[in-house]
């Protein structure tokens, strides 16, 4: 017999790193919350999280490269982590301009004081990462 209750769950998305596709990944969050009793203060506030880092991390990127946003999501019972990873889709190297992680982290400041804890891992050139961890209320 297993003790692993049924809230508990993993799910991983991938989405063309554009506004439009945005409310794609919200809608995703916002079935996933509701699939896990998440109560609504909690869910507003990872909802708020997640679409500031997306947006901010739009921003970040070169506006003349197209990218890929793949998410984590996964729950275990209260607490809710969430990894971006950022790709940027270029084989020139001359488009892509070098990251920095003092400008990446000051953008996502606001995103790192909605989560209980926030890492931010700059992996290379074309591909960015940060997890964000959550404690959820439940219903």
């Amino acid at each position: 017999m297993s003790n692993r209750r049924s809230d508990e769950l993993s799910l991983s998305m991938r989405i063309p790193a554009s506004r439009c596709y945005l409310e794609n990944a919200l809608l995703t969050l916002d079935g996933i919350c509701e699939h896990c009793s998440v109560a609504e203060k909690s869910t507003v506030r990872v909802r708020k999280a997640l679409q500031a880092a997306l947006s901010e991390s739009l921003e970040i990127a070169s506006k003349k490269n197209q990218g890929l946003f793949d998410l984590k999501f996964s729950v275990s019972r209260d607490r809710m982590d969430i990894t971006v990873e950022n790709y940027i889709l270029s084989d020139n190297k001359e488009d892509i301009e070098e990251l920095d992680s003092e400008v990446i982290e000051a953008k996502l400041a606001f995103v790192s004081s909605l989560a209980d804890g926030y890492k931010y891992l700059k992996d290379n050139r074309q591909k960015s990462s940060f997890s964000m961890q959550f404690n959820l209320e439940i219903n």
